[in-house]
C-alpha cells in the first residue's frame, strides 16, 4: 500500500471519529437545552397555578386557557414537598394502533393554598423537540458525510502535488540505466527532505557509475591484455610438446600445462565476449531463416554427431525469418546445439529440433540428471561430471536476454530441453 494512500485511510478515519463524536455531543446539547426549556415552561405554568388557586380561582375556570395537560386535585394530606420531573414514553392517544410515540415530561408538585392541599400534575410533549434535534442531526450527518468527501479528494490532491517530487525521484531511479552515462536531473522542490534526498541519490549514482565503469574497464583491459601471453604460452607449448626427449612423466606434465592454457585461453574468449554482449556491441544485423541457419550449424557439427551415433529429429513447423547479428545467432545456436552433443548418450543418443511461429527449442537425451533451474545460467555454474567452463548457458542467456526472449529449460523421462521464446 502506497503511503499516500495510508496516510489518507488514517486522516479519513480519523475525521469521521471526530465528526461522530461532535455529532453525538451536538445531540447531547440540544436535548438538555430542549429539557432545559420544557423545565421552565413546567415552572412558569407552575407559578400561574398558584397564583390562580391563591386568588381563589377555581382551577376549572382557567386551566383550559393554559394550553397543557394539568391535572389538579385536592388530597387530605401534602407528602411532597418539592418539584418532582418524570419523563415517560406513551402512545399517540390520537391514533393509538399507530407505532408513533409520544415523549412527555411531567412536572408533579403538591402544595397547600388556603387551607387545602391541591396535587398538580403538568404535561409537556418533547415529540416535537425531539424531532428537531433528529433533523438537527440528520443535517449535521450530512453534512459530515460531505466533508469527509470533500477532505478526502482535497488531500489526495494536495498529498499528491506536495509528493510529486518524492514520485518523479522513484520513477527515474527505477528507469535509470548504469551502462549509459546519463545524469539524474531530479524535480526542483522547495521542500527540505526531498532536496536531501535528491542530493544523496545524485551523489550515489555518480559513485555508483564511476565504480562500474572502472571495473569494466579493468575487466576489458585484464581480459585484451592476457589474450597475448596466453597465445605465447600455447604457442611456446606446442613447440616442446613435438620434441621426443621427455619422460613419459614429462610429457604428461606439458599435456596437463597445455590443457590448463587452452582453457585459459576459451575462458579468456568468454569472457570478453560475454563483455560485448553486454556493451551492445553487437548492432549489426541480417535477415536469417532460423531453419536454414540450423541446417548449417548440424552440417559444420556432422563429424560430431557421427561420431556418438547421435540421431537427429527436425520438426519445422514454421519458417522464421528475424533481423538478428549474425555472430550472436551462431553463438546461440552452437552452444545450444555443442551442449546437446556434448552432454548426449554415448550411443543412440536423440537430438529433437524444433522451429515453431514463436519460438524454438533443442531437445536431447544424456546421461546427466536434471539440472538445477535456481543457477542454470548463472556464471561459473560448473557441473562436475562436464568440466564444462560453465559459461556457454551463461551466453544463452545473455544473448536471449539482448534481444528481449525468453528462454525456459525442462527436463522429462531423461530429455533435456531448452525452448527460447522470440
Amino acid at each position: 500500500m502506497k503511503l499516500l494512500t495510508k496516510s489518507n485511510i488514517y486522516t479519513t478515519i480519523t475525521t469521521v471519529l471526530l465528526f461522530a463524536m461532535g455529532i453525538f455531543i451536538v445531540y447531547q446539547v440540544i436535548m438538555i437545552r430542549l429539557d432545559s426549556e420544557v423545565d421552565e415552561q413546567l415552572l412558569s405554568t407552575k407559578e400561574k397555578i398558584v397564583k390562580g388557586l391563591s386568588d381563589g380561582i377555581s382551577p376549572n375556570e382557567y386551566l383550559a386557557n393554559i394550553g397543557q395537560k394539568i391535572y389538579v386535585r385536592k388530597i387530605e394530606t401534602q407528602t411532597i414537598f418539592g418539584n418532582q420531573f418524570i419523563e415517560y414514553i406513551e402512545k399517540d392517544p390520537k391514533d393509538p394502533s399507530s407505532d408513533g410515540d409520544i415523549t412527555q415530561r411531567e412536572l408533579l408538585f403538591q402544595i397547600a393554598v388556603n387551607g387545602n392541599v391541591y396535587e398538580v400534575t403538568i404535561c409537556n410533549s418533547l415529540t416535537e423537540g425531539k424531532k428537531i434535534g433528529d433533523y438537527i442531526a440528520v443535517v449535521v450527518l450530512i453534512f459530515m458525510v460531505i466533508s469527509v468527501i470533500i477532505l478526502f479528494l482535497l488531500n489526495r490532491l494536495i498529498s499528491a502535488f506536495i509528493w510529486s517530487p518524492f514520485y518523479d525521484t522513484l520513477t527515474k531511479i527505477k528507469t535509470w540505466n548504469i551502462k549509459k552515462n546519463e545524469v539524474l536531473n531530479f524535480k526542483t522542490t522547495d521542500i527540505d527532505e526531498f532536496h536531501l534526498l535528491n542530493d544523496t541519490v545524485k551523489d550515489l549514482t555518480h559513485q555508483i557509475q564511476a565504480d562500474y565503469h572502472n571495473l569494466k574497464e579493468f575487466t576489458e583491459n585484464v581480459s585484451h591484455e592476457a589474450q597475448t601471453p596466453l597465445s605465447i604460452i600455447s604457442t611456446k607449448l606446442e613447440l616442446l610438446m613435438q620434441q621426443d626427449n621427455y619422460n613419459d612423466k614429462q610429457n604428461k606434465l606439458l599435456v596437463q600445462i597445455y590443457n590448463a592454457t587452452q582453457r585459459m585461453h576459451k575462458l579468456n574468449e568468454g569472457l570478453i565476449l560475454l563483455t560485448r554482449i553486454e556493451n551492445k556491441q553487437f548492432v549489426e544485423t541480417s535477415t536469417i531463416e532460423l531453419t536454414h541457419a540450423f541446417d548449417e550449424k548440424i552440417e559444420v557439427l556432422e563429424d560430431f554427431i557421427e561420431a556418438k551415433q547421435i540421431t537427429i529429429e527436425k520438426h519445422y513447423n514454421k519458417q522464421i525469418t528475424k533481423e538478428v547479428n549474425p555472430i550472436l545467432l551462431t553463438i546461440l545456436l552452437n552452444n545450444l546445439c555443442i551442449n546437446a552433443i556434448k552432454y548426449n548418450l554415448e550411443e543412440g543418443g536423440i537430438i529433437r529440433i524444433t522451429v515453431d511461429e514463436d519460438s524454438f527449442s533443442v531437445e536431447n537425451t544424456s546421461y546427466i540428471d536434471k539440472i538445477n533451474r535456481q543457477f542454470l545460467f548463472d556464471r561459473f555454474n560448473k557441473n562436475s561430471i562436464s568440466g564444462s567452463l560453465g559459461l556457454g548457458l551463461s551466453l544463452i542467456k545473455k544473448i536471449v536476454d539482448f534481444y528481449n526472449w525468453q528462454v525456459t529449460y525442462s527436463h522429462k523421462d531423461g530429455i533435456h530441453k531448452f525452448k527460447i521464446y522470440m
